[in-house]
């Protein structure tokens, strides 16, 4: 008897080892940005009511570095959320997978969102905001802005006094991503898109057009006449704006309710960027989203969380209430222009942009052409030689480099 006893207890053990307690909870581990934690948490509260699933939420520094190095290993978190970009190296690499969204799913969100996850004609990540940049306006220091850039340029030089007060402001340093939105207005482009293949022809790149460089002229224009500081950089502009020294900067939606928390809603104003030589300004265009990591384990479960909680109305709604990002819901954005009017604003400025090309080749254009701004803007350069030496090494590397960098 005794021995049997023995026998019943080992096998029971061995049962253990191989059936989950009834106890143990299913997780889905999801990384994002400090900014987006706030608005994934009610989500993740309504899945987990729902489904029984505890959805752990993973703020992360330099969360694209640290997902690509973990997900080759093939550990690393179930979802990650990132920008649209990322989308051509993750998936060359093997570290994101497919998102099958039938067309009538796919028609939730705004085309441009959907366009930017999908790489190679597949889509690789569920939309949740759509962003570009716009123009943001201390109501205290100037009560309209004005509608060109040309204007722009006069207003902000007659309140820019030397000593720390600005019109106007911008992250010019170092940073394309902000200086694009002159170049787009005036026709100048990154890779041409070939319809008939459905991808970017990583040859014909357009920032050594004669619009492009009318805009890089203008850009050289706004340092030399004393509006833009050429050291100016993000933080800068951040500090600046909230500090009440600058009337009026150029930035993104991201940062709207860190403005309005600081400065108060009656003082942040919003409107869409000026023209230039009367053309719209051309912003580029970044959506947010949920990609699967490749090697999940419990990839059922993160689909369910991507696509029914987080991607449907309902879920972007409740994201937008807690973080504020424009949803990339077409209905839910319409909920969200109700809540706060200044989302069409950012919706009129992502209906002007293009969204940045999510090739690998990406990084190429913004190693040079940053450095190609900050050699005019000091006129360490002429304009025409800078853009025309930067472009030309652009194009050299992609050619030799084609298959790696498409």
């Amino acid at each position: 008897m005794r021995k049997l006893g023995m026998l019943f207890v080992t096998a029971l053990m061995t049962l253990l080892t191989i059936v989950p307690s009834f106890g143990a909870r299913k997780k889905i581990e999801v990384w994002c940005t400090d900014k987006e934690v706030a608005g994934l948490e009610p989500v993740a509260r309504e899945f987990k009511k729902k489904n029984k699933v505890e959805v752990e939420i993973v703020v992360q520094a330099e969360v694209r570095s640290k997902y690509k190095q973990a997900a080759i290993a093939k550990t690393g978190p179930d979802i990650v959320v990132g920008a649209h970009d990322w989308v051509g190296e993750l998936a060359k690499n093997g570290v994101i997978g497919e998102i099958n969204l039938s067309n009538n799913d796919k028609k939730k969100y705004f085309p441009v969102a959907v366009e930017g996850f999908t790489y190679n004609g597949k889509m690789y990540g569920v939309p949740y905001c759509v962003e570009a940049e716009v123009l943001f306006y201390n109501k205290k220091l100037i009560s309209t802005p004005p509608a060109t850039w040309e204007d722009l340029l006069e207003t902000a030089k007659k309140m820019t006094d030397g000593n720390g007060k600005y019109g106007f402001l911008y992250g010019i340093d170092n940073n394309f991503y902000n200086n694009f939105p002159f170049i787009g207005s005036q026709g100048g482009y990154i890779f041409k898109w070939e319809q008939d293949k459905g991808r970017f022809d990583i040859l014909d790149v357009g920032l050594d057009t004669p619009g492009a460089i009318d805009a890089c002229n203008f850009i050289y224009k706004l340092v030399q006449e004393g509006v833009v500081p050429p050291s100016t950089n993000n933080g800068v502009v951040i500090s600046s704006f909230k500090d009440g020294k600058v009337a009026m900067i150029m930035d993104g939606p991201w940062n709207t309710k860190d403005y309005v928390d600081n400065m108060g809603a009656d003082v942040v104003g919003i409107s869409k960027l000026p023209t230039l030589n009367g053309k719209k300004t051309v912003p580029f265009v970044g959506a947010r989203g949920f990609m699967l990591n490749s090697a999940s384990k419990v990839q059922a479960d993160a689909l369910s969380f991507m696509i029914s909680f987080a991607g449907e109305e309902k879920g972007q709604v409740a994201m937008f209430k807690a973080g504020g990002r424009p949803p990339a819901h077409i209905k839910a954005c319409e909920e969200a222009k109700k809540l706060d009017p200044s989302v069409g604003v950012v919706i009129d400025s992502v209906m002007d942009g293009v969204p940045m090309p999510n090739v690998k080749a990406m990084a190429v254009i913004f190693n040079y052409a940053a450095g190609m701004i900050d050699k005019f803007k000091t006129g360490e350069q002429s304009v025409e030689n800078a853009v025309k030496t930067a472009v030309g090494t652009i194009r050299g590397e992609l050619s030799d480099k084609q298959a790696r960098y498409e």
